[in-house]
């Protein structure tokens, strides 16, 4: 049988089998678009996802199904609905999606991809208790590694002697350093270090492909129709955790448990208690393997909200001057410490703001759920793929009146404190079961570096530029267009 007459007929055979699951298949009885055969509604989500569901909303209310080519999903908006979803119907709505590439992921057992159960709760304690006494150490570095990158950051805008430049590969970097170090160790000399410029290197372009979608997950019959699309991510994957094993091999060989030099010696004390201890039904590489996570979660948020941080205060000279004049009257000429932040209100209302107005996170990572359930009246059926639009509640109108303006004092009351009703209202870290786990020691280091810089450097606008474009681009994270400012060292 000739070549051409066997590929047309596996053509045919496969575009059958697709019609036939798609017009058969039992959905949930929520309402939503239809899309077309094969690809679902895909081909409309357009460039920003979140903002395509927000118009969407206003057709079909909080909760609406999507076909997410072979999967089944809902979009849930609204804190309320939100809510019921993620917290209190939370193990309901805990799991996550059978993506391709999840799996491949420590066989599906990582904390942030892995399958929801006693081993994932087990997992998820461990983790927040190691970050937990970590951030709270009387000898946690933290201050002092970020005091160590918001001075070279300083250098490096100094550098362009007031002229225009794009500060996000600086910031891209000085994030990185601090996150490597808080993970294996301090040292001042980490940028000269071959293992750390691996790191930064390789978790870049992971955060270009993963950004960029991979059509296998949703479509996993891809795989055998472009298989390059599996086999470029295999090798960025094989690349990122050959470089964060090959970190911790080093100073797991190096442990001592007469001290805790960093989040490494964390981990691998809990994963040998494991070890010593079968009935807690753990194993010790389910514990070390939270390293990758650790290691990846937080460095594209991070950067990314600064990124944003420092255009907002590009744009908005009067509220950089008046973060500058907190900080000049309560912090002075030294550096910002963590016990700072509360004498800081409107400090600290700028930060809050800058990540509710760019919500780096949008539609957060996508759940699914664990068995039948229901929600708002709706009968949702097992592994259904969850999208929480948290955009819809950091840009409800209902709670923030004008969303799309950015104005700190929106979380300040009248006596210039901090407005405990509206900080409780602000959703970035996600709800549930899934919350992200770093939340604590994130907003730390946003706090450190964002204060830090402003304190340091006025960021001005270049005067030739009009103005910004504050419109994301939806990936990973949600990130700025490229922009310019210019930087000047404060005296």
């Amino acid at each position: 049988m000739p070549v051409s007459v066997i590929i047309v007929t596996f053509w045919l055979a496969l575009l059958t089998v697709l019609l036939i699951q798609y017009f058969t298949a039992e959905g949930n009885d929520i309402p939503g678009p239809r899309g077309i055969p094969i690809f679902g509604y895909l081909p409309y989500f357009g460039k920003n996802p979140h903002l395509t569901f927000m118009e969407l909303r206003k057709k079909y209310g909080d909760v609406f199904s999507v076909q997410m080519g072979s999967f089944p999903a809902i979009v849930i908006s609204g804190k309320d609905t939100i809510k019921e979803a993620l917290v209190t119907s939370g193990d309901d709505f805990s799991g996550r999606p059978d993506f391709y590439t999840a799996t491949l992921l420590d066989d599906a057992e990582s904390l942030t991809f892995g399958t929801f159960g006693n081993r994932y709760i087990q997992q998820r304690k461990i983790g927040s208790n190691v970050l937990y006494a970590f951030s709270n150490a009387r000898t946690n570095p933290l201050e002092d590694m970020v005091e160590e990158e918001v001075r070279r950051l300083c250098e490096e805008f100094e550098k362009h002697e007031g002229e225009p430049f794009d500060p996000s590969s600086a910031i891209f970097l000085s994030v990185g350093s601090v996150l490597y170090q808080i993970c294996y160790g301090q040292n001042e000399e980490v940028r000269n270090d071959e293992k750390f410029c691996q790191f930064v290197e390789v978790s870049g372009d992971f955060s270009k492909f993963t950004g960029a979608g991979n059509p296998i997950d949703v479509m996993p019959w891809l795989r055998f129709v472009m298989p390059w699309k599996l086999f470029s991510f295999l090798r960025v994957l094989g690349r990122l955790e050959k470089v964060i094993k090959a970190n911790t091999k080093e100073q797991v060989e190096s442990y001592s448990d007469d001290y805790r030099r960093h989040l490494v010696d964390g981990i691998h004390k809990v994963a040998l208690e494991v070890e010593a201890n079968p009935e807690i039904g753990l194993k010790g590489h389910h514990v070390r393997s939270m390293m990758g996570d650790i290691t990846t979660a937080g460095f594209e948020t991070i950067s990314t909200t600064i990124s944003w941080g420092i255009l907002y205060m590009a744009a908005n000279p009067k509220i950089q001057k008046k973060v500058y004049k907190e900080l000049e009257q309560v912090v002075g000429s030294r550096c910002v410490r963590l016990e700072d932040k509360p004498n800081l209100p409107y400090t600290v209302a700028t930060i809050t703001e800058i990540m509710r107005i760019a919500n780096v996170l949008p539609l957060a990572v996508p759940r699914a759920t664990t068995k039948d359930t229901q929600l708002k009246g709706f009968k949702v059926r097992k592994g259904t793929v969850v999208l929480p639009n948290f955009y819809s509640v950091t840009h409800d109108e209902k709670i923030w009146g004008d969303p799309h303006v950015f104005r700190p004092e929106r979380f300040l009351g009248r006596d210039g404190q901090l407005n405990k009703d509206k900080m409780d209202q602000f959703t970035a870290f996600s709800m549930g079961r899934r919350k992200c786990l770093g939340e604590f020691l994130a907003r730390m280091e946003v706090f450190l570096f964002f204060a830090g810089i402003i304190q340091k450097c006025e960021i001005k606008k270049p005067e030739e530029l009009e103005g910004y474009s504050f419109k994301g681009s939806f990936g990973l994270t949600v990130k700025s267009e490229p922009y310019d400012i210019c930087a000047a060292l404060r005296t």
